[in-house]
């Protein structure tokens, strides 16, 4: 048995160790900016120096109950979420949500206009938000728009929709 314990010990001293070494795979943290040395990189930034004022639409299965955003499935003791109902109870709410999930409303073209009328530049999209739920047809995944009640709608992937509509009124 004493051999035993002391086995585990050491197993235990090892992985301490090796966790406290250093890593060759992280890049340490530069105090002056380092500005890109490949070409096309730096043609992109330039592309983007004089795009001011722009959209961010993030939008997932959070919509669908009307919640701000699916940090309330993480498990942090930060995230305010029901306290009414069990914490595995409420990621399976959360995640049924792929069921009912179906905008049929969703018109990329007018958020488009919308944003060309008000003199905006550029588009990001949240394509996939940490909950893990795809806007786009992924073969990865089922947790995603194009799997859900929205397969059938011509526009199921979302993201090339949204993609498709903004770049056809110049955005970036």
């Amino acid at each position: 048995m004493k051999k035993l314990i002391f086995a585990f010990y050491l197993f235990s001293l090892s992985i301490a160790f090796s966790s406290a070494q250093e890593r060759n795979d992280i890049v340490k943290q530069s105090s002056t900016y380092e500005w890109p040395k490949d070409p096309l990189v730096k043609e992109k930034l330039e592309q983007w120096q004089d795009k001011k004022f722009g959209m961010i639409i993030h939008w997932g299965l959070y919509a669908v109950p009307g919640i701000i955003e699916s940090w309330s499935i993480c498990s942090e003791d930060w995230i305010e979420r029901d306290s009414t109902i069990a914490y595995e109870d409420y990621k399976k709410w959360y995640w049924d949500f792929s069921k009912k999930f179906n905008p049929t409303n969703f018109n990329p073209e007018q958020w488009s206009a919308a944003g060309k009328a008000a003199g905006m530049k550029y588009l990001v999209f949240t394509t996939k938000h940490h909950d893990g739920f795809a806007m786009f047809d992924t073969k990865q995944s089922d947790f995603s728009i194009a799997k859900g009640p929205f397969a059938n709608n011509p526009k199921a992937d979302v993201a090339k929709y949204v993609f498709d509509a903004f770049r056809k009124d110049g955005f970036m």
